[in-house]
């Protein structure tokens, strides 16, 4: 009877393990007769120590729903093969990518008296559009987190069809997709990441889906090391579509459409609050407080626990329908207004502190396509999403003020933007995407081997030239188009340099931190002559050519230094390469 007993306790315990995992979302409910364990392990003599294990095993399957498929909606396709999703990634037109300066593309400056730039910045990779029977997913939105980058997506015209991605992102040099779920039935409009969750607002065949009420619908699926854990748990809420959506410190914020509402949802998806608003287009949570953005009636301060009225802030009316989005700065909001470009408000006051205007305006591009559609802050710096007229990047300086640094030399027209710890993806529609990644290193080695002093910050042309004659220090970050040096150049923080690096016959580069070079298959070329060296503490990525002539020399100092080339490398004789360092595409070893 004792046996039985226990036996019979273990088995409740068991099913209490698997209730749990099913109320926090990590499981749906499986046929678990933990009974039936039990009693077959009641035959050994060592029942108790086994059925202790069986009890931690089970405990473990459990969490793992419907084994290696934790996803049973036959609508949504999962695709794990990290191997053929990451196939679309390219790296064409990856590399350095410069900042223009806005008064040389309206002709104000000459592009030889173009100031070099302050932001070194790469494009890692090029991301084509998944495809699904011949049709195509554009990209809608992005969030970041804890290394990994989440994408949605969705379909252009009457049908629905959208897509969820996970992009590995921990190394920022080689980015992957570990995840892919295909939605039959719904496009996925926006999502957001919260404490090994993904949400996502989204608009579904409310006549081929089962089990929904209404069109907008809130979505939740459990993710771990870039893989979809769980089921896709869908929410209703009033509306034809999901549009936004935004973590708040308690809940999760939802967005639907022209006749819809602001819904804040607990993490087990049960509505706690709900504020109607006509055309929503976006809502974010900061500072405390909830911004809500219409195209009709401007935006709303909303308290995040309660969905009450704080204050609101007039706007003109928008375009119908269009992209929009909101981000937060340090006591104020950042808003995308169209053809306005962003309006920069006081979360405190409502009022305008400033304007940042579209600072281009292509030729042959329509009008209609001059907007800004999406705007990102991240680490001081405002990123615009300005349709045909690329992408626009402020810095924020002294007394609150965003100044104006240029555009991003980039193709191709953008809808969305999101920036996040120094990585930046772009969404460029039916397009595809651009993953692109600051490469600012604020830390240098301790004991480098390269002494770098009190240097001052390099202010001079995007071109320099350093003469036979001269010693050169600078420190701080950089961006250059070309670089000519006869004497010796030392660097210390991250350089990037776009287009041209020679090192004459007894010229000397000392480079202590981070230095990227060129543009991929475009031509550009590091050229090393005979009698120059290029000492090297830290990290070198190269996009574009190497090449080393005879009597070359390049050196690594210190420890823990990388040497990343995607470009090709030529070697004359009596070349030298010393020093401690990893060749992650052994082009020199």
């Amino acid at each position: 009877m004792k046996k039985k007993s226990w036996s019979k306790n273990l088995s409740k315990e068991i099913d209490a393990h698997v209730s749990f995992c099913i109320q926090i979302g990590f499981a749906k409910p499986q046929k678990l007769n933990a009974k039936i364990l039990s009693n077959n392990f009641l035959i050994h003599q060592h029942m108790r120590k086994i059925l202790l294990f069986s009890f931690l095993i089970v405990g473990i399957i459990s969490c793992q729903p419907g084994g290696d498929d934790p996803v049973a909606d036959p609508t949504v396709l999962i695709n794990r093969d990290a191997e053929s999703l990451s196939t679309r990634l390219s790296l064409e037109g990856t590399g350095v990518v410069g900042i223009i300066s806005s008064d040389v593309i309206n002709g104000r400056l000459k592009e030889d008296e173009e100031p070099a730039g302050k932001v070194p910045l790469i494009m890692v990779s090029q991301v084509n559009p998944p495809i699904y029977e011949g049709k195509i997913l554009k990209a809608t939105h992005v969030d970041i987190a804890d290394g990994f980058a989440y994408v949605s997506y969705n379909t252009e015209g009457a049908e629905f069809l959208g897509a969820i991605e996970i992009f590995d992102v921990t190394d920022p040099l080689f980015p992957k997709i570990t995840s892919q779920a295909i939605f039959m039935n719904a496009d996925i409009n926006s999502l957001t990441y919260k404490e090994g969750k993904l949400y996502a607002a989204a608009a579904f065949d409310i006549d081929r889906e089962e089990g929904i009420k209404t069109p907008a619908q809130l979505v939740m699926v459990s993710v771990v090391d870039g893989n979809f854990t769980s089921d896709f748990f869908k929410f209703d809420i009033e509306g034809f579509a999901g549009v936004d959506v935004s973590a708040t410190e308690n809940n999760i914020a939802v967005a639907s459409g022209s006749n819809g509402l602001v819904g804040l949802f607990d993490t087990k998806g049960e509505m706690k609050a709900e504020f109607p608003m006509a055309d929503l287009r976006s809502v974010k949570y900061g500072n405390g407080v909830l911004g809500a953005l219409s195209g009709t009636n401007g935006i709303t301060i909303l308290d995040p626990a309660s969905l009450n009225v704080v204050s609101t802030i007039n706007l003109d009316r928008d375009i119908a329908e269009s992209k929009r989005t909101l981000d937060m700065g340090p006591g104020f909001l950042l808003a995308s207004e169209g053809r306005k470009g962003v309006g920069v408000y006081s979360i405190e006051s409502g009022m305008l502190m400033q304007r940042l205007e579209i600072p281009l305006n292509p030729e042959g591009v329509a009008e209609g396509d001059i907007v800004t559609n999406a705007v990102s802050f991240d680490d001081g710096k405002v990123y615009m999403a300005n349709g045909g007229a690329g992408i626009s990047v402020s810095q924020l300086v002294e007394n609150d003020v965003l100044e104006e640094i240029g555009i991003l030399g980039i193709y191709g027209s953008s809808n969305f933007i999101k920036s996040h710890r120094g990585y930046i993806f772009v969404a460029s529609g039916s397009q595809g995407l651009q993953i692109l990644s600051l490469t600012d290193k604020e830390e240098l080695a301790l004991d480098p081997g390269i002494v770098c002093g009190i240097y001052p910050a390099y202010e001079g042309n995007a071109n320099l030239n350093v003469n036979s004659n001269e010693v050169i220090e600078y420190s701080g970050a950089a961006s250059l188009k070309n670089v000519n040096i006869g004497g010796q150049l030392t660097f210390c923080g991250s350089l990037a340099i776009e287009n041209s690096l020679n090192l004459n016959s007894g010229g000397i580069f000392m480079m202590n931190g981070s230095f990227v070079f060129g543009q991929y298959n475009r031509n550009n070329t590091l050229s090393i002559n005979s009698g120059a060296v290029l000492k090297v503490s830290g990290s070198v990525v190269m996009y574009g050519d190497l090449n080393l002539n005879s009597g070359a020399t390049i050196e690594f100092v210190g420890e823990a230094n990388s040497l990343t080339i995607f470009g090709r490398v030529q070697k004359g004789q009596d070349v030298v390469i010393k020093g401690d360092f990893i060749d992650t595409e052994n082009k020199l070893k």
